[in-house]
C-alpha cells in the first residue's frame, strides 16, 4: 500500500472517531494517529491532512451539503462524512494532489469501509466538487 493511501485510510479513521466522539476528543484522535504514523513522510502527511481537514470543516461542510442535493450531513453515514471531508479538503487545499487519485482512493475506501452504495455516492459528490473547482479557475 502506498504511503499516501495508508495515510488517507488512517486520517479517515481518526476523522470518523472525532466525528462520533465529539470535538473534545480531537487530541485523543491526534494521539492515535501519531502512534500509527510510521515513517516521517507518512506521519507528516497524515497529521497535516487531519489538521487541515479538521480546521476547515466549517468551510467544507456547507460545500458538501450544497453539492449533495437532498442530503444533509447528519443523514450521511459517518464514514462517508469523514471520507468526503478529507477528500474535499485535498481537492480544495492541496494543489499538488491529483484529483483523480484523491477521488479514486476515497471511492475505494468507501467501498471497503462503508455501505454498498457509498462508492458511487462519494464519487458523485467529489466529482461535482472537482468539476465546479475546475470551472471556477
Amino acid at each position: 500500500m502506498h504511503k499516501r493511501t495508508r495515510a488517507r485510510r488512517l486520517v479517515m479513521l481518526v476523522l470518523y472517531q472525532a466525528d462520533l466522539l465529539g470535538e473534545e476528543h480531537t487530541a485523543d484522535a491526534r494521539e492515535w494517529l501519531k502512534a500509527r504514523g510510521g515513517d516521517s513522510d507518512l506521519h507528516s502527511f497524515s497529521m497535516e491532512l487531519f489538521d487541515m481537514t479538521f480546521s476547515h470543516i466549517a468551510d467544507i461542510d456547507p460545500l458538501l451539503e450544497s453539492v449533495a442535493q437532498n442530503w444533509h450531513l447528519g443523514r450521511m453515514a459517518a464514514i462517508d462524512r469523514a471520507l468526503l471531508r478529507m477528500a474535499a479538503c485535498e481537492l480544495i487545499y492541496y494543489k499538488d494532489a491529483p484529483p483523480k487519485v484523491v477521488i479514486n482512493e476515497a471511492v475505494e475506501l468507501a467501498k471497503r469501509y462503508s455501505t454498498a452504495a457509498s462508492g458511487s455516492f462519494v464519487n458523485g459528490i467529489l466529482d461535482k466538487i472537482h468539476k465546479d473547482r475546475v470551472k471556477s479557475e
